[in-house]
């Protein structure tokens, strides 16, 4: 029931970003089941499944009996219902869930990267971020380390950064190098050239370079949890 919830979530968040993909097919609900439809109105997929995704790259995540597998863009089952959580294709790549091990499948449902990791997440800029034994890094989509997995914490690439935690937050470039030091009590994704971080009870904007930019402007509950 907690897969199955936590799934839905994750369906539902996926609908925004579904509009970029305007000529595949449509889901649909109809008594609480879903399933899809062409651009004519033809259905293709009869509503049968407990959940399912929009298509991204030409497959839509569906969720049947508690199990995750994917559909084509004519509506038929071609990954079957075998992993116990997915997620939509990213690059080419899905990450996907069995007895808590994570790995991810090409679109033709072959085992491209093996389930070893305790958490994986999608990929982004031809990196994904993996962890084992509480320690994260990146891996890229043949499954090569490219930033090791010695992070206690580490948060996905955004404008070829990435926040990485041993101690203190600092950042990467997608090289592995450090070039923002340690020195950090929290840290956040950048956006448009800048990010956020916590130094000393005081929040603040720094750019790619480490160079104060401006304070973060924080509501009174913010501040309380960091203190």
């Amino acid at each position: 029931m907690q897969h199955t919830k936590l799934f839905l979530v994750f369906i539902s968040g996926m609908i925004v970003l579904g509009h970029s993909y305007a000529q595949s097919p449509e889901r649909f609900y109809q008594q609480g089941k879903c399933g899809y439809r062409d651009k004519s109105g033809k259905i293709i997929a009869a509503p049968q499944y407990e959940a399912g995704s929009d298509f991204y790259e030409g497959r839509a995540l569906v969720l049947q009996d508690g199990k995750c597998g994917y559909l084509n863009e004519k509506g038929q089952l071609v990954i079957p219902f075998i992993y116990d959580d997915a997620s939509a294709f990213h690059e080419g790549l899905a990450r996907i869930t069995q007895n808590n091990k994570h790995g991810f499948i090409n679109q033709q449902g072959e085992t491209v990267i093996s389930m070893e990791y305790d958490f994986a997440d999608d990929f982004c800029n031809g990196l994904a971020r993996v962890s084992k034994n509480n320690l994260y890094g990146f891996i890229d989509q043949r499954g090569k380390i490219i930033i090791p997995l010695k992070y206690t914490d580490a948060k996905n690439f955004s404008e070829e950064f990435a926040a990485v935690k041993q101690d203190k937050w600092g950042f990467l470039n997608t090289k592995g190098e450090m070039v923002i030091p340690m020195q950090y009590d929290e840290a956040y994704i950048f956006q448009n050239g800048i990010v956020g971080v916590w130094k000393n009870g005081k929040a603040f904007y720094i750019n790619g370079k480490g160079k104060f930019v401006k304070e973060m402007e924080l509501k009174k509950e913010d501040h309380e949890e960091k203190k």
